[in-house]
Formats: structure tokens, sequence, C-alpha cells
């Protein structure tokens, strides 16, 4: 996750201080957002959402004193943990009687570990491309190449996860 929340910010500096920032401070928020969901799974997409919450706000971050940068974002994460559980609580519990149909083939847990196994260089200018809607122009500005590199690259990506789902049996305009 630490690539992708990089290449969002814009400059050396801020990456720099930024994932030393994460690495002092991911493990003991892991353990806050838990404390507070009281499930693993849980917790891990609270403090995904709260990093990318960080970024989001990237200035506001930087703004900040450098003491009260911590405060505020155990702050973001009680309030995403907060967020979560109140959805958590709005959802109705399914029927235990009811079994779970059995996982078919090509659900989108199995494209998601697809990608996950592409080489980062091409796993994070397609998440940068699609997760979050960049454009080649940003994208080349963030991650710091020329705008050719990052179209060659994302059409490669492209290609890559193609054949892979190829391989895994998809066919254009299978449902997934």
């Amino acid at each position: 996750m630490l690539p992708l929340l990089l290449a969002a910010l814009e400059t050396p500096a801020e990456k720099a201080f930024f994932a030393q920032f994460y690495d002092t401070h991911h493990t003991n928020l892991h353990r806050y957002a838990l404390s507070l969901v009281k499930d693993p799974a849980h917790a891990e997409d609270v403090l995904q959402t709260a990093w990318l919450q960080c970024v989001r706000y990237a200035d506001r971050f930087f703004s900040l004193p450098e003491d009260k940068r911590l405060p505020w974002m155990v702050t973001v994460v009680k309030n995403t943990a907060i967020t979560h559980l109140r959805t958590a609580a709005r959802t109705v519990p399914l029927d235990p009687d009811w079994d779970l149909p059995a996982r078919e083939e090509g659900s989108p847990q199995d494209i998601v570990e697809i990608i996950r196994s592409m080489p980062q260089q091409y796993r994070t200018l397609l998440e940068l491309k699609f997760l979050w809607e960049l454009d080649d122009k940003e994208i080349a500005r963030r991650m710091e190449m020329t705008v050719t590199a990052v179209s060659t690259r994302i059409s490669r990506g492209r290609k890559l996860l193609q054949e892979a789902l190829r391989k895994e049996g998809y066919r254009r305009g299978t449902p997934l």
C-alpha cells in the first residue's frame, strides 16, 4: 500500500517524510484500529482508509506542526473506525439457516489476486490509473516519469493483466 500512497504525494521531501511516518507509526495505528473494531480484517480496512484520507488531505497533514501529525492521524483512524462500526451496525445479518453460495469461478476476489501478483512497476501504475482515476500526465508527474513511459507501462500492464485473465479462463464479456 505504501508505494500507492507515496505515488499520490507530490514532492520527494513529502514522500520521504511520509514513508518515515508510515514506517514509524503503521503498527501502532493498526493496533489502535484493532482495539476499536475488534476484527483484524476490519482493522486493516479501517487503517487503509485512514491512510488514504491522510494522503487525500496531505496539504492539511503537512501544514500541521510535526508534533501534531500523529494525534491528527490517530483522530482520522478513530473517526474512520466509528464510521465503519456505524455502517456495520446498519447491515442486516444473514439468516443463519441460509447457506452461502459456493464461491463461483471468476469472482472479483480472483481478479484482485491476479492484479496483486503483477510486477510492482505495472501494478502501481494500473492502480493509479484505474483506482485513483488519474490521467497519464498526473501519474507521470507524481511518479517522476515521462508521460510516454507511463503510457507504455500502463499499456504493457493492461496486456499482462489481459493475458493473466485469459489463462484463468476469462473471456471478453464474461460477467464477474
